[in-house]
């Protein structure tokens, strides 16, 4: 019996799978001199579309939808599977409240969809980089979350700069 303790990477949920494989079918498309008619339904939006369909590491683009629900629910899996992998100090552990942090959520969607490429090569060289532009997301994670960060951690999510913030939306808006 061995004493490893390793969880598995969580599993594309099916709808969040075929949109990566119409993004990849797109990009064989441009490769080739010659492409199909370029139609397909952007899974997104349930569109017909000769345009780039939405990619799921955008989230400002995935509007609210079955889709964006899909990869939101992924997410939260990758950051179970990120917490209990590598949350091994307090400030290292991916709040609950992640989605409640723009920048914080379109960080994760972008290391979360970037260990699916680096793991996928042959060889080892991008799994390495992957583990340094995931020690990068902690760095500004941290940064972001600032002394608030231990409050969202324990379930107690404020928004710190909220009357900073709101003076600076209000006067933005005063100015059209």
């Amino acid at each position: 019996m061995s004493d490893r303790d390793i969880w598995p990477w969580p599993e594309l949920p099916e709808l969040v799978a075929k949109q990566l494989a119409l993004i990849e079918a797109e990009e064989a498309e441009e490769d080739e001199e010659e492409g199909a008619d370029g139609e397909r339904v952007d899974l997104a939006t349930g569109e017909v579309t000769e345009e780039n369909v939405t990619r799921p590491w955008n989230l400002p683009a995935l509007g609210d939808s079955e889709f964006a629900d899909a990869v939101f629910g992924w997410l939260d899996d990758v950051v179970m599977w990120l917490n209990y992998s590598y949350g091994w100090q307090e400030e290292q552990i991916i709040p609950a409240c992640w989605q409640q942090h723009q920048g914080l959520a379109c960080d994760l969607a972008a290391i979360a969809f970037g260990r699916l490429d680096a793991y996928n090569p042959p060889t080892p060289g991008y799994a390495g980089r992957w583990h340094s532009d995931l020690e990068d997301f902690y760095r500004r994670m941290i940064t972001a979350l600032g002394d608030a960060g231990r409050d969202c951690r324990r379930g107690a999510h404020t928004r710190p700069s909220e009357y900073a913030l709101k003076a600076v939306q209000t006067t933005i808006m005063a100015r059209r």
